[in-house]
């Protein structure tokens, strides 16, 4: 019998081909790769414009598109990685007076997009964009959540063709907490590219302007000198010495400066490129602004 018993042992421990063996799973081991991340409310997300935003165009509802310019980690793990996409909605404008070069705008931001397609819903943002494509699994869109709600303050004039440039930068305050499909997240991190600051060129029209030919300037005037008289010697008697009467000296030209030309100047006139002055964290009506959170959480 213990022959037998020790056969069975044996056949247990070894499989027939085509055969998997079956090894019991060590119990409470936990999973290595959390299956989400959460971003918490109030972090900061740097991010830069890269598409302007024109004056003319400029009104409540204009879509606004940037790139985050820093990476984000939640913890010890990548959130969201530099180059990712974001999308905002210009909610209110405040345009820029004669008396008061600067401009006011409320962006409200609405939906990140990664690299490899991976689309997350900000809290807040409009019901209309709100998808089950766009949603992370175990997420549900709340009717009222905090709004990722942002007041932008640009140094800008009422002559300026834009209100905001290309690379204009603009911090981004994650009003609620962000839950993120951490294998989307892993996918897409390879595949994000940094905005390079120098890919951004002014959008800022140059405009017609009368423009000035400039002067010639006029010449120096000069005014001769007199050329001076020699000597005069008046021959003396026998033994007298000679008379001499000193000529007069000559003297130089009298030269007035004439006036110098003046340079002309082409007839367009390029505004300077408007400036972020602050970006703010708002809060919607009835609702509270988060406080930053720590810097780890960048």
């Amino acid at each position: 019998m213990k022959t037998l018993a020790a056969a069975l042992v044996s056949a247990s421990l070894f499989c027939a081909p085509g055969q998997s063996q079956l090894v019991p799973a060590a119990s409470g081991s936990p999973d290595p790769t959390p299956p989400s991340i959460t971003v918490p409310a109030g972090t900061r997300v740097e991010m830069v414009l890269i598409r302007p935003i024109r004056a003319q165009d400029a009104a409540p509802g204009a879509v606004l598109y940037g790139q985050t310019a820093f990476p984000v980690v939640s913890g010890s793990r990548m959130a969201i990685p530099p180059g990712t996409y974001i999308e905002g909605i210009l909610e209110k404008l405040s345009r820029p007076t004669r008396r008061t070069h600067r401009a006011e705008l409320d962006i409200l931001f609405t939906q990140i997009v990664y690299a490899d397609g991976y689309v997350v819903q900000l809290p807040g943002a409009p019901a209309a964009r709100v998808s089950s494509s766009n949603i992370t699994p175990g997420q549900t869109a709340n009717p009222n959540p905090a709004k990722t709600l942002i007041g932008v303050t640009v140094q800008v004039t009422p002559s300026n063709d834009i209100l905001l440039d290309n690379g204009a930068p603009i911090e981004v305050t994650l009003a609620a907490p962000l839950a993120l499909d951490a294998a989307k997240v892993a996918r897409a991190i390879p595949l994000s590219q940094a905005p390079n600051p120098n890919q951004f060129k002014t959008a800022s029209l140059c405009r017609p302007t009368s423009g000035s030919p400039g002067s010639p300037g006029t010449p120096d005037a000069v005014i001769p000198g007199s050329p001076g008289t020699p000597d005069t010697v008046i021959p003396g008697g026998p033994g007298m010495p000679d008379t001499v009467i000193p000529g007069t000296p000559a003297t130089p030209d009298t030269v007035i400066p004439g006036t110098p030309a003046t340079p002309g100047w082409p007839g367009t006139s390029c505004p300077a490129s408007p400036i972020v002055l602050s970006s703010t964290p708002l809060a919607a009506p009835g609702q509270q602004a988060q406080a930053p959170a720590s810097a780890h959480s960048r």
